[in-house]
């Protein structure tokens, strides 16, 4: 009789995600995930798949919880100016206390290049969040607040990759100092 296969997989993918988070994709063995799991193989091949699909699986969800919790702390602000303020100081404050990094950076530096279905999917989430971004940009445009001359998308692009710019300063020098300044000068300019 065949035994039934009961867990959360929520749950179980949130482990998954920690290992690939901590130690990058090409190092997690399916040893690892399992162990972190606390599933054996079998049910893991049955109900997630392979390696790739949880690490897809993981992916989604990551990127899932990041623009929901983005939502909702810009939902909180009582305006566009603030919310766009509270993204970029949030995420300089992230960036000095997240000793793992970000999933995302990892994925597409060790990943994205040679993977083109983890590419498509990267690729899809910035745009996503580009978007969102880009969103909260016109906004703070349109009440007046930033110079609306400027594309709301390319900014948004600017402001995004300003953030892979001072996770590679703080993981190179460490100077939590450093970070906040940047984060307080990208607000300084783009507001002129």
């Amino acid at each position: 009789m065949a035994r039934c296969v009961e867990f959360n997989e929520v749950e179980k993918i949130e482990k998954a995600m920690n290992v690939f988070w901590e130690k990058g994709y090409n190092a997690t063995s399916m040893q690892d995930l399992v162990d972190a799991m606390q599933i054996n193989r079998s049910s893991l091949y049955n109900t997630i798949g392979d390696k790739h699909q949880l690490f897809m699986k993981c992916i989604g969800n990551y990127f899932d919880n990041a623009m929901q919790e983005i939502k909702e702390k810009v939902a909180k602000e009582t305006s566009a100016k603030a919310a766009l303020i509270k993204v970029i100081t949030d995420k300089a404050d992230w960036i000095i206390s997240c000793d793992k990094g970000c999933l995302g950076m990892k994925t597409i530096f060790e990943i994205a290049p040679d993977d083109c279905i983890v590419r498509n999917v990267m690729s899809k989430n910035n745009d996503i969040f580009i978007e969102y971004m880009a969103s909260i940009v016109q906004k703070v445009m349109d009440d007046g607040e930033m110079d609306d001359t400027e594309d709301a998308s390319l900014m948004a692009e600017y402001i995004a990759t300003s953030f892979t710019g001072w996770k590679q300063s703080y993981i190179l020098h460490g100077n939590p100092i450093k970070i906040k300044k940047m984060s307080e000068f990208l607000i300084k300019n783009i507001f002129k």
